[in-house]
């Protein structure tokens, strides 16, 4: 009994994106059949929306379904199953079923019909994606193959582990509704199998639900590499370390206005671990790169925020990859709106120092930090200390990085 509960409430959480709703259109023709077959187009406009193309293909798949309304002149009555799943094919399985509410001659040679549309539509679970700025990353442009430490890497394999890790990064930070742009052939795929015969028309509702992206970030792995640094033996570090370097140049794009909304170099470099097996450098060293570009996203545009403390404990509105154990930050407190004097355009806010926290857990969407000093707040934003010198705002990089994604 208890599985078969559990079967139950699985089985309606995932029918419960498929809604039912109707909708109420005229039409006139100078038959019936006519009017009746316009006043469903009228509907579908009515729940879809249709462009006046899309309308003539609609009028004409209905018109070939060849549904006959059997001389029903007044009474509401609901046509059988086999016309709604004529009409259902006709309109790509927009119309699940139909009523006719009236059919009745206006004039010499013209009828006026309505009728009541059932539609089906999908709403995605969990919440609504729209309500974040959407974002896809592109595979960044490569060499054919770089040397890290006399082995040869392959560029394309390369660019696929740091596009994903970037992808892995971003979509954790939970700030962005991160589109998919390199498998589209398994949306094809759910597709053709909705589309096949024998599919719930319902079903159908999931077709045409994919989101346009706000933003592109593309980029180009300009050189990377690894090096063998030697170990000082004065201090008692004789061990050599695997030191690797990249550059990076990537781009923010608004793909509506093909707009740069962002453009910089990254030229890093860190150590990896020994290794003598090209997948685990890469891995490792993508992981490193992505790291830091999405650092300098987030930290720029989402800085993680205090949401909540209890004494000596502040609670981070960010978690998973993106902070860790042990990280120190400084804590700033958002003043007043600041503005170029020449342009008028926002450059971001005032920003307090008012404390410093380390991070002492972290979650998949929150991270908990121990106040380490000052008078830390509900609201303040968090700044890595690391990086404290070149976060100064000189040239007003960070809050102009903040407002293009805020306005």
């Amino acid at each position: 009994m208890k599985k078969l509960l559990i079967l139950l409430l699985l089985t309606g959480s995932l029918l419960a994106g498929i809604k039912t709703f109707s909708v109420i259109a005229q039409g006139y023709g100078i038959t019936e059949d006519e009017a009746v077959k316009n006043a469903l187009v009228n509907a579908v406009g009515q729940a879809k929306g249709l462009a006046i193309s899309a309308r003539k293909r609609l009028q004409r798949r209905i018109k070939e379904a060849h549904v006959s309304i059997n001389g029903v002149n007044t009474a509401s009555v609901k046509v059988s199953d086999a016309t709604s799943s004529a009409i259902s094919t006709a309109t790509g399985g927009f119309v699940k079923s139909y009523r006719i509410l009236y059919v009745k001659k206006v004039g010499p040679g013209e009828y006026k019909a309505k009728v009541k549309a059932y539609f089906t539509k999908y709403k995605a679970p969990g919440l609504n994606p729209r309500n974040r700025r959407s974002l896809a990353v592109l595979p960044f442009s490569y060499k054919p193959t770089y040397s890290l430490d006399g082995i040869a890497i392959n560029g394309k394999e390369l660019s696929r582990r740091l596009t994903q890790a970037i992808v892995n990064k971003i979509t954790q930070t939970r700030k962005f509704t991160v589109l998919d742009r390199q498998n589209s052939r398994y949306y094809e795929f759910e597709r053709k199998f909705l589309l096949s015969p024998g599919t719930d028309p319902a079903e159908l509702a999931r077709i045409g639900k994919r989101l346009g992206a706000d933003y592109f970030i593309i980029g180009e792995i300009v050189d990377f590499g690894v090096g063998t640094k030697a170990g000082n033996s004065l201090i008692g570090a004789s061990d050599a370390s695997n030191m690797a370097y990249a550059t990076i140049n990537y781009r923010i794009l608004n793909i509506p206005t093909q707009q740069i909304k962002w453009s910089d170099t990254i030229d890093i470099e860190f150590e990896l671990p020994h290794s003598n097996r090209a997948e685990s450098l890469i891995a490792k060293a993508s992981d490193k790169i992505a790291q830091v570009l999405v650092d300098q996203i987030m930290f720029n545009i989402y800085p993680p925020k205090i949401i909540g403390r209890s004494g000596k404990k502040a609670i981070i509105n960010m978690g998973g990859n993106v902070l860790h154990r042990g990280d120190r930050f400084k804590v700033y407190a958002l003043g007043k709106r600041l503005y170029d004097p020449y342009t008028k355009e926002p450059l971001g806010r005032d920003e307090i120092e008012i404390g410093e926290v380390e991070i002492t857990k972290v979650l998949p969407k929150i991270s908990y930090a121990k106040i380490v000093s000052g008078k830390v707040k509900k609201g303040a934003i968090l700044r890595p200390i690391e990086s404290e010198e070149e976060n100064e705002p000189d040239d007003g990089k960070e809050s102009m990085f903040e407002e293009m994604f805020h306005k």
